[in-house]
């Protein structure tokens, strides 16, 4: 072969194609990511653009002439010009992790890019997820993959609490039995179903929530309870959950911030101002004595008015303690303790008598339901702390009955008596959309009503004219109420009607009691009405429940159960 031979080869080994577009492919990228990333970060945390500029273009002019200039194959100075461009990009990442935040260092290792995988499908698994749950130990849970099993179930449990709080529930009942499983919502004191899920379903969201909150999810006979919170629309929402069951049924009750929904004002649970000041009578230290029995109906509002009852006192001027077998809220200053009935060397009354024995100034009880407990209460009469005394029932008569039963001396329990309150949560209207009336004389005299002080009365609403339209009003739902009122009956135990209770004269006692102005429990209610708190309707569904033809709630809103929800 002769020298042009030889000059001709080499020429066409210099112009081939593939070189050119290997190093065009090397190149581009590197000088992208200095541009666009690298000079920007230096700037960003202040490392000397200028410099590591000048290392960059030094490194690629050094590179470029290592692949077209080294003397040999370019399938060795190719890589050789790689390894050039990326050692100072490595340089970079050491001095710079070595200078920035934790949690802002380069994770260049197989285990940060598994990290960002992961980030990457969580967020893509977030995407159609509306809320994130918080577990008991108060560590954020990652929504499910979409090709996890459980991101069905989790998007099944966002279907039970988005409705609920959308309604302004404050339970979700999720009961599975052998006929399916049935969902219903508590709104305002009144429960409403729902649309039904199917029985497995159910199960696996009733398991998904008992990990969540940390409880034994193989034991679905025992009661247990437990917290976990959520994040989304609504912000922080705390779930109170309890789960109990047979071979046969499984019931789960959610209740959403009940803490706070249990914490009232004294002045604002719906007493009126001379019940206030009768039962304000016993705050003065001279005078905090003797027994107070609260009671209700399950479901009208007890837990929530024990709770006020205590906390209108100066925790940090008294001793208040209570013994309870579930601490449903904290008050601060409190000293809450819990009854562990597991224990069997300690029953609960010998555990009451020995905190009494430390003179505390106000104490609250559990609901007593032995004589034992009822004797250690009862004993210290005028000289012991003020107790108060949660009893499930209907009326001031029950409630003197079923103490003086639990006592069984009949004037030990009447001596230590002070006050005996008994009350009705009602629906109270909702102002947006509240209808005004004329009531007819008729009705005015079955409510026992004066004509001449009673202009207009109002009833539920539900629906709001907007822009020539009748719509479902926004602020109640359309259910013409919103939140709730109590209305109480209180019998202040003075001298003459303890000496008829001595005497076993409940019905001397009472009427001694209306001589003094005691406001019956439906005056309370009647009063409600007139001020345009509640509609008559309401008061005749709470009051009156037994009735078929009571007249019921608007029947443009959800009608509720005929079963009360169970609550606070």
């Amino acid at each position: 072969m002769n020298v042009h031979s030889l000059l001709a080869a080499e020429s066409v080994q210099l112009v081939s194609f593939y070189k050119p577009l290997l190093i065009f492919v090397v190149f581009v990228p590197w000088a992208w990511l200095i541009s666009s990333r690298l000079e920007k970060d230096a700037r960003y945390f202040h490392l000397n653009h200028r410099m590591w500029n000048g290392i960059y273009l030094g490194a690629g002019v050094l590179a470029l002439a290592a692949m077209l200039l080294i003397p040999l194959t370019f399938w060795i100075t190719w890589p050789i010009g790689i390894v050039i461009l990326l050692a100072p990009l490595f340089a970079y990442k050491q001095i710079r992790n070595q200078a920035v935040p934790e949690e802002q260092r380069f994770a260049l290792t197989g285990e940060g890019l598994s990290a960002k995988l992961h980030t990457r499908r969580q967020s893509r698994a977030s995407e159609g997820a509306l809320v994130r749950f918080v577990d008991h130990q108060g560590q954020e849970r990652d929504v499910p993959l979409k090709t996890d099993p459980q991101f069905l179930v989790h998007m099944l449990a966002e279907d039970l609490i988005g409705p609920a709080l959308s309604a302004r529930a404050t339970e979700v009942r999720l009961e599975i039995g052998s006929s399916g499983a049935v969902v219903s919502q508590t709104v305002d004191g009144v429960r409403f179903k729902r649309d039904p899920v199917q029985a497995e379903s159910g199960l696996r969201v009733i398991d998904y929530f008992k990990e969540m909150a940390g409880l034994n999810v193989e034991d679905r006979r025992r009661r247990q309870a437990g917290e976990f919170g959520m994040l989304g629309a609504e912000g922080e929402v705390s779930l109170s959950i309890t789960t109990q069951g047979s071979s046969s049924a499984q019931l789960l009750t959610l209740q959403f911030n009940r803490a706070t929904k249990l914490r009232k004002p004294f002045d604002g649970l719906g007493l009126l101002r001379a019940q206030l000041e009768g039962l304000r009578t016993f705050e003065p230290a001279h005078n905090r004595h003797g027994v107070v029995l609260i009671g209700a109906p399950r479901s009208h509002g007890l837990t929530t008015s024990t709770y006020a009852f205590v906390a209108r006192h100066d925790a940090y001027t008294s001793n208040i303690k209570t013994l309870e077998y579930e601490i449903l809220a904290r008050i601060d200053g409190v000293d809450h303790v819990q009854f562990d009935p597991s224990n069997p060397d300690v029953d609960y009354a010998t555990n009451l008598q020995s905190m009494l024995r430390r003179d505390p100034d106000i104490v609250l009880t559990a609901q007593i339901a032995d004589r034992e407990t009822a004797v250690v209460v009862a004993e210290p009469n005028m000289q012991g702390p003020l107790l108060y005394v949660p009893q499930r029932a209907g009326s001031i008569t029950e409630q003197v009955v079923a103490w003086v039963k639990l006592v069984g001396d009949l004037k030990t329990a009447a001596a230590s008596l002070r006050a005996v309150t008994n009350q009705r949560l009602l629906r109270t209207l909702c102002a947006n959309c509240r209808q005004a009336y004329q009531p007819t004389a008729e009705q005015l005299q079955k409510m026992n009503l004066p004509a001449k002080k009673v202009s207009q009365l109002y009833r539920a609403g539900g629906k709001v004219q907007l822009k020539n339209k009748i719509e479902t009003c926004p602020v109640c739902g359309g259910t013409g109420y919103l939140g709730q009122t109590g209305v109480f009956e209180v019998l202040i135990v003075d001298d003459e009607v303890k000496r008829y209770l001595t005497a076993g004269d409940l019905k001397g006692a009472l009427s001694h009691a209306r001589r003094n102005k005691m406001i019956y429990l439906q005056e309370a209610a009647l009063s409600k009405v007139i001020s345009g708190e509640t509609s008559i309707e309401e008061v005749i569904r709470v009051t009156a429940p037994a009735r078929s033809d009571a007249p019921g709630s608007s029947s443009r809103a959800p009608q509720p159960q005929v079963d009360p929800a169970p609550a606070t």
